[in-house]
């Protein structure tokens, strides 16, 4: 997600008033070669890395769309947390959503929190918010996606950022990292690109990044970005790249933290952003060790977040109780 005129770095936190070389990789999308049950397509925890309600240039204003489907035949009711960038405390709203329906926001920090600023989220359907409901992921399992957007005088931009699970761990622990590729990063020609991250542990963690250009050079060596705990973070990308890769590393000594992350280009001329979710990387041993042999499967490429680690996440959140989403759509900006 992008603000055309203010970095995330700046905005005050909310409640706080390449080509890679072949060899060392074997790409973790492989493994959709497997055949998988429906079932791993679902979840009840996701990560929503980036979402914001701030204001853009001439007038518009970044908002997140979202949305969450349920797809059981009972309804669920379901828990969002805002991680906000820089870190501190967070806020924790439910809704219900009833069986094969839709919960809809053109706005949820507004919608649900009724606040602006930036952040993360946490989405999950906790079983003591359940209760009565069969205690296991696939029975409270659902969908969320969400859209970042600018309403602007001449129509809505912006960019698509799906619900995730699967996140980085400790580098040196686990052997994986995350690639997102054809990344312009060029102000002469109106290209901006920014990289962030969600820290879900409760410890400072380093997010190193690379970037390779077209040719596969190294232009930009494990340059540091610090993350703080539960915090988000959001920065430019430190060196220009025409069509590069941007590689992850995760530094995190405590080996306890999940980091969520990801890359955001604007193209400065319409104002336009795409999302870059990255792709998890992982060396053969991570891949195909005796415990991965057991059971080869994409949950088991990074860290797939459980209820306990959206447990813990929300025990630092302000509780706002349950809220009703509202259902009418924004106007498109005059």
């Amino acid at each position: 997600m992008h603000v055309r005129d203010v970095p995330f770095r700046s905005l005050p936190v909310p409640g706080k008033v390449f080509i890679v070389k072949a060899s060392r990789y074997i790409f973790a999308v492989l493994l959709a070669l497997f055949a998988l049950p429906l079932a791993a397509q679902l979840n009840d925890t996701y990560v929503i890395p980036a979402a914001g309600n701030v204001p853009g240039a001439f007038g518009t204003r970044w908002m997140t769309q979202f949305s969450v489907f349920n797809p059981q035949s009972y309804a669920l009711r379901v828990d969002v947390v805002l991680v906000p960038t820089g870190g501190g405390q967070g806020l924790e709203a439910k809704f219900d959503v009833p069986a094969n329906a839709v919960a809809f926001s053109d706005n949820i920090l507004k919608d649900l929190f009724n606040l602006g600023g930036t952040g993360a989220l946490l989405v999950a359907t906790f079983p003591e918010d359940n209760p009565g409901i069969e205690d296991s992921v696939i029975a409270r399992a659902f969908l969320v996606t969400s859209d970042t957007f600018n309403n602007s005088a001449t129509g809505t931009y912006g960019q698509t950022i799906p619900g995730v699970w699967a996140g980085l761990m400790d580098f040196q622990f686990d052997g994986i990292t995350a690639i997102a590729h054809g990344i312009r990063n060029l102000s002469k020609q109106g290209w901006r690109a920014n990289v962030g991250a969600v820290n879900l542990g409760r410890h400072n963690v380093r997010l190193q990044v690379s970037v390779y250009d077209i040719d596969g050079n190294t232009i930009l060596n494990k340059a540091p970005f610090d993350i703080p705990p539960l915090g988000h973070i959001q920065d430019g990308l430190p060196v220009q790249v025409d069509r590069g890769a941007v590689e992850f590393f995760l530094d995190d000594p405590s080996q306890q933290a999940v980091v969520f992350p990801y890359v955001s280009v604007i193209d400065q001329l319409s104002g336009d952003p795409t999302y870059f979710s990255p792709t998890l990387l992982a060396t053969p041993k991570a891949l195909f060790g005796k415990q991965a042999a057991a059971a080869v499967n994409t949950t088991a490429i990074g860290r797939k977040i459980t209820i306990a680690d959206a447990r813990a996440v929300r025990e630092n959140a302000k509780d706002m109780g349950v809220v009703a989403l509202r259902t009418k759509a924004y106007n498109r900006a005059p």
